[in-house]
């Protein structure tokens, strides 16, 4: 089966992807934009989480080439590079919070089998996986991080695994910007396997391009991941759930459309949230507190969230402006990208000297041990409201925080 991908260009899937594809967890996954609601700031950021995980696939495919590995490991990791966000809620990790684990955990249960999404002929991702000999169990680990093989899981989920080089690509690809551009093939062609096969290293001459792809990283969570538009929208989603009256059940396995109808018939106040953000008048900023060592505010803010929850914020603001319930919306970016990309911080890639030495890149890079130390986002805390309320937030917002 050939397929045409405007970021990898032609390419070729084997019988178990193309099984795989047919699935009706896979259909689902091309009615779900891949970067949430940030399309309102970047109109042609629409693609789907199912053109990523393709490219997913195809990038695990070939980084198994790049490092020799056997037929059989080579389908493995293809596999689970394409099945690693078939568990994915809607509207990108808008969401992600309502799970009682997250995605990760909810894929696995259902390339294992021990799970089943209520659709039309869903269930047959282990039956799939058994007719091409592959162990769901051995996917499932991979997808959940907690394979065995530190190469296979390298590859899937990792300090530079074939889901970043993929997103960094693509998503930058559809947003027009030129933040994402990394050379795939650079990192490709340094790859390769540590002493006794036990880890991935990238050869010295790989590091300007593992730098690369660590500065469009960065770059991609400023001006896309965290924008504040995007935020906004998804928070908004996100309270129409949590304030909806009948509760919107299995919202798990709906797709971006099924979920907008079900809070449309969820309540006042969900359908009212869900409608501003279909129609994009959305709240605005009211008060926003910097990084941490940016502002002094910030210690006062970490402070108050240690005895408060952001629902509890939102009520007590309310309460002081006389505002009406879901007039204020509080969020703590720093913690959705913990939550999203628990990677963000903590890159531990081993580089092989000229010399055969092989050493930390943070050891050698100190553009690297710059990003590490970086603040992944420039907001700690906001509280976003309706544009003629922005006042009285802002003045409540201070008050709150002496």
């Amino acid at each position: 089966m050939l397929l045409n991908d405007p970021i990898h260009g032609l390419i070729r899937l084997n019988d178990a992807q193309a099984d795989l594809i047919a699935l009706p967890e896979l259909a689902r996954l091309s009615w779900i934009k891949q970067l949430g609601l940030s399309f309102q700031s970047f109109p042609g950021g629409t693609h789907t989480r199912l053109c990523h995980v393709i490219g997913a696939s195809h990038v695990a495919g070939e980084m198994a080439k790049a490092l020799s590995l056997s037929d059989q490991e080579t389908l493995l990791v293809q596999v689970a590079g394409l099945l690693h966000d078939v568990g994915h809620t809607p509207f990108s990790h808008a969401l992600e919070s309502l799970l009682p684990g997250d995605h990760m955990h909810y894929t696995r249960d259902l390339v294992n089998g021990t799970v089943k999404m209520n659709l039309p002929g869903a269930g047959r991702i282990p039956e799939v996986l058994a007719y091409h000999r592959i162990d769901p169990q051995d996917v499932g680990a991979l997808i959940e991080g907690k394979s065995k093989d530190r190469v296979l899981q390298s590859i899937i989920f990792g300090d530079m695994d074939c889901d970043q080089l993929d997103y960094l690509l693509r998503d930058s690809y559809f947003c027009g910007i030129s933040h994402g551009q990394i050379d795939l093939y650079r990192i490709l062609y340094t790859l390769s396997l540590g002493e006794g096969r036990n880890e991935i290293v990238v050869e010295e001459k790989g590091v300007d391009a593992i730098e690369e792809m660590l500065v469009a990283r960065d770059h991609m969570y400023s001006a896309v991941y965290g924008h504040k538009t995007g935020r906004i929208g998804e928070m908004m989603l996100l309270r129409a759930m949590q304030f909806a009256e009948r509760p919107v059940e299995g919202f798990q396995e709906m797709t971006d459309h099924e979920l907008i109808a079900g809070l449309v018939q969820a309540g006042e106040l969900s359908r009212t949230l869900a409608r501003r953000v279909i129609y994009r008048d959305l709240y605005k900023t009211g008060f926003r507190v910097a990084s941490k060592g940016r502002d002094e505010t910030a210690a006062k803010v970490i402070k108050l969230l240690e005895d408060h929850s952001a629902e509890d914020l939102e009520q007590e603001i309310e309460e002081k402006t006389s505002l009406s319930k879901g007039s204020v919306i509080i969020d703590l970016p720093v913690n959705v990208f913990k939550l999203s990309e628990p990677r963000l911080k903590k890159f531990n890639q081993r580089v092989r000297r000229k010399s055969g030495e092989v050493i930390p890149l943070l050891d050698i890079s100190a553009l690297a041990r710059a990003l590490a130390q970086k603040e992944s986002t420039h907001t700690i805390f906001a509280a976003y409201c309706d544009d003629s309320h922005r006042q009285q937030v802002d003045e409540a917002c201070a008050a709150l925080l002496g």
